[in-house]
């Protein structure tokens, strides 16, 4: 009976979803034992009833499959690993913002260079938020309903790749532009939806806030690094260089995203054809008993995470405010800044765009915001750096205000500006898990990409209304009312300590249910092998 019992807590050699991802049962670190259907042990069992999961990998990891080798084994768990995943998200964020902060500062000198007017730079810049508009509740809605979330994180690449290739070989074509812009921006709502959803499926809630930080620093850097690099490489080496450096980047993207694997695919594929099999046998008990006895409790319908659904929840629609209102400042000062820092200390572009890292270098704290919300919850911390980050605004904008304390003013709202915002991707993902079971991640994340996306346009087109009308100081002080009138919903909504921990508590419980039925079904299969060979073993004897 040993066989069976291996097959049992392990899955067969020939089930290739689970073996193309190893952590599909003892993924989760708090969750290292499984109990078995009759509380005994099937193998490797501890004393307690369950079975030892880190014995049970140690097993799996000591006899590879043929052909395997160790070297084979140890790049499989690297591709596995967490911190692979991490990285693979933050490069391809890094490299989707390199691509747009390169691009985008050079498309007003095409357009000049076509003889076109101002207002055709607003097309492009519009084409490339419709794209993105789209493409966030596309790639959510279809990532949700498949196994693995890699896929669509390569074909958003390859759309990534297909708006650079257009927008280099078709400088001279106005209508080709535009068609880059908007691949451009469904390359960018595609990724920022499915990466965010990939750290969700992968961490912990009391790690996701901190993962999250590090994949905004990411994000930092590619919008710091991009124009200066394009410029430069325009400038000393030609002008196709910039495009010629982007698409470089995107091949060690596509490099990693094709390697990684994911902890989820496994998982999601196992428990789909453990919840068809169920069905199966309900159908089957339906037509054997067709009415249903008076008094008796109807099954539990299986919780799913619809947009209806997840706009619903007050704590999700606040996250997604704040998500708005943090995209909606930082745009409605990014052009306006410019023009009263050239108006007032008549600074040339260069020295602006040095001025502009003010507001830029302080995104670097989104990691420690996000382990202090891992710890503390959201609301006190959110609502707190947006009540400064108001007040930094207004000073922002006071006449007379030397360049120094501009500066140092920038500073502060970078700074509150990442530490509220982080906050709110690991609030997404709790209301996910509390909501729909962990089903709907990536429709999440797209309703905040769609928000997000919606305040960076919003921002430029009143902020530049507002300071044409009337001045810097009236602009700064109508942005920190949008701001501040959105703080009783922070601190009404938004999880405190409390809240924090029950959604830890969730999270538990969903992986040992997960686990649970993960082992029933491997141990279903199982007996079906082992019956099988017995009636094999029985026809040969015959």
């Amino acid at each position: 009976m040993a066989s069976l019992h291996t097959t049992a807590a392990l899955p067969d050699s020939n089930d290739v979803n689970v073996v193309a991802a190893p952590m599909s049962i003892s993924t989760h670190q708090p969750h290292n034992t499984i109990p078995t259907e009759h509380g005994k042990s099937q193998d490797q069992d501890n004393g307690n009833g369950q079975i030892d999961m880190e014995k049970c990998e140690t097993l799996r990891e000591s006899s590879p499959s043929p052909g395997e080798d160790q070297e084979g084994s140890r790049f499989t768990r690297l591709r596995s690993s967490k911190g692979f995943l991490s990285f693979t998200v933050g490069l391809a964020v890094f490299v989707d913002l390199l691509c747009y902060g390169i691009i985008m500062p050079l498309t007003p000198f095409i357009v000049e260079n076509l003889g076109l007017k101002s207002t055709a730079n607003g097309a492009l810049i519009a084409c490339y938020a419709i794209g993105l508009l789209i493409s966030s509740p596309v790639a959510g809605i279809i990532s949700d309903k498949m196994a693995n979330r890699r896929l669509p994180m390569v074909a958003g690449l390859i759309a990534l790749l297909l708006s650079t290739v257009l927008f280099m070989e078709a400088l001279e074509h106005f209508w080709v532009l535009l068609i880059s812009r908007f691949c451009a921006g469904m390359a960018g709502g595609t990724m920022m939806t499915l990466g965010f959803a990939l750290l969700s499926d992968t961490y912990p809630s009391n790690q996701l806030g901190a993962e999250m930080g590090k994949v905004l620093v990411g994000q930092t850097l590619g919008l710091m690094v991009g124009p200066p690099v394009g410029g430069l490489l325009q400038d000393h080496v030609g002008v196709k260089a910039p495009y010629v450096f982007c698409l470089v980047l995107i091949a060690v993207d596509l490099t990693a995203r094709l390697l990684i694997i994911e902890p989820r695919a496994a998982k999601v594929k196992a428990l789909r054809e453990l919840q068809k099999q169920q069905k199966q046998q309900e159908q089957e008990q339906e037509r054997a008993q067709p009415s249903q006895p008076e008094g008796s409790t109807p099954r539990k319908a299986a919780k799913t995470s619809t947009m209806r659904g997840l706009l619903s929840n007050r704590r999700l629609l606040t996250a997604l405010v704040v998500s708005f209102i943090q995209a909606f400042l930082v745009a409605a000062i990014e052009p306006v800044l410019p023009l009263y820092l050239e108006e007032r200390f008549k600074l040339s572009k260069t020295q602006i765009g040095v001025t502009f890292l003010a507001i830029s270098i302080p995104s670097f704290v989104a990691p420690v915001a996000g382990w202090l919300s891992d710890k503390h919850g959201a609301k006190i911390l959110s609502g707190v750096t947006i009540a400064i980050c108001a007040v930094f605004t207004v000073l922002l904008g006071l006449p007379g205000m030397p360049l120094w304390a501009m500066i140092i003013f920038l500073v502060g709202i970078g700074a509150c500006c990442s530490t509220y915002i982080t906050p709110v991707l690991g609030e997404i993902s709790a209301v996910v898990r509390v909501t729909g079971e962990g089903d709907g991640f990536a429709r999440a994340f797209a309703l905040f990409n769609m928000c997000f996306s919606l305040g960076m346009v919003a921002g430029p087109l009143l902020g530049s209304l507002i300071y044409q009308e009337t001045s810097m100081l009236w602009t700064c002080v109508l942005i920190a009312i949008i701001n501040v009138i959105m703080l009783p919903l922070v601190f009404m909504y938004m999880a405190d300590k409390a809240q924090k921990l029950r959604d830890q508590e969730q999270y538990e419980k969903d992986m040992q249910e997960e686990d649970m039925a993960l082992s029933q079904m491997h141990g279903q299969n199982g007996q079906q092998q082992q019956q099988g060979n017995r009636s094999g073993n029985m026809e040969q004897k015959v």
